[in-house]
């Protein structure tokens, strides 16, 4: 009996040896990064540093796919659905905690997916076209008290700067209306051209135009002044109340991922956004580097959730 016990326990350690070797030699074959947003935008720009470092780093190809629409609703959706074996990982934006709020959903963001690390934080600007004439906070709200409707453009509904935009108007009283974009790029070009005279837009999007001075921030939607920006005052210095609203940028695997390739992601991601060039690129945009662990970042999307579910319940956002 003793024999046959042995045996056993033999044949079942035997039996896991494949598994066990199988989790260490991850990556074991091409990565997929499904990207929520069109090519050229923050979180692409950014996702592509990340995949290339992990590529060299880790052996393996890391292949960015582009799924943009429906504020990362499409992507994420995708991604919901794949095998958790660490091989299909989404990299969205702050839309991933706005969306469950807005919209009715397919998914359940917060049950099916497993956190994997953050990779940047960006603030918000109220921006203004420079040939407006109007160079400070109370020089547009001396301008907007005095308007039927004052329109400033985003990259789109349900994003990050729509809802800074819609909790300044709840709280301001100024008659704001929204103008949505499909996608950054064409409401940056409009707010350049002047077409549109007012935007909100993350420091990564706006900073090439803030940098020649086509654009001028007017205030900042985080609790503290950027210290690339440091005479822009934020919006709670100005006499309103709760923003620390920024853009970020983080990736997630689908729920029931192995914990030690949740773990090894963390890892690798986070040696990819400190590595020197890449912090240099990062702060170049006025943005920071994300460096969390597993279970802060966690702590952070779940905190990020309830924040922002009150935020569009105070400002009365609906989807557009």
């Amino acid at each position: 009996m003793k024999l046959k016990s042995r045996l056993t326990q033999l044949l079942t350690l035997l039996a896991a040896v494949p598994a066990i070797a199988a989790a260490d030699a991850y990556p074991a074959k091409p990565v997929t990064l499904v990207v929520a947003y069109a090519p050229g935008g923050m979180t692409d720009i950014l996702t592509r540093r990340i995949a290339a470092d992990l590529q060299t780093r880790l052996g393996k190809p890391f292949v960015v796919e582009n799924k943009p629409g429906a504020t990362g609703q499409i992507a994420t959706e995708y991604v919901s659905r794949q095998k958790p074996d660490g091989y299909t990982v989404l990299v969205g934006a702050t839309s991933h905690v706005i969306n469950p709020v807005l919209k009715k959903l397919p998914y359940d963001a917060r049950k099916d997916f497993e956190p994997i690390a953050l990779l940047a934080v960006s603030p918000n600007f109220l921006l203004v076209n420079a040939n407006q004439g109007i160079k400070t906070f109370a020089d547009f709200k001396a301008y907007a008290q005095k308007q039927p409707s004052v329109p400033y453009g985003t990259a789109g509904a349900g994003g990050a700067p729509h809802i800074v935009g819609e909790l300044l108007r709840s709280q301001s009283g100024l008659p704001l209306m929204h103008v949505s974009y499909r996608g950054a790029g064409p409401a940056m070009t409009d707010l350049v051209s002047g077409q549109v005279p007012f935007g909100m837009a993350e420091s990564v999007t706006a900073n090439a135009y803030l940098q020649s001075g086509k654009i001028i921030p007017l205030a900042i939607a985080s609790a503290q002044r950027q210290s690339r920006y440091p005479d822009v005052p934020t919006l709670n210095e100005l006499g309103y109340k709760g923003f620390d609203l920024n853009t970020w940028v983080g990736a997630y695997a689908p729920a029931g991922t192995p914990a030690d390739i949740v773990q090894t992601l963390n890892a690798e991601i986070r040696k990819a956004v400190m590595a020197p060039a890449t912090q240099e690129y990062i702060r170049s945009t006025g943005s920071e580097p994300g460096d969390m662990d597993v279970p802060q970042y966690r702590k952070f999307v779940n905190d990020e959730m309830d924040k922002w579910q009150a935020v569009i319940t105070q400002a009365g956002v609906k989807d557009e």
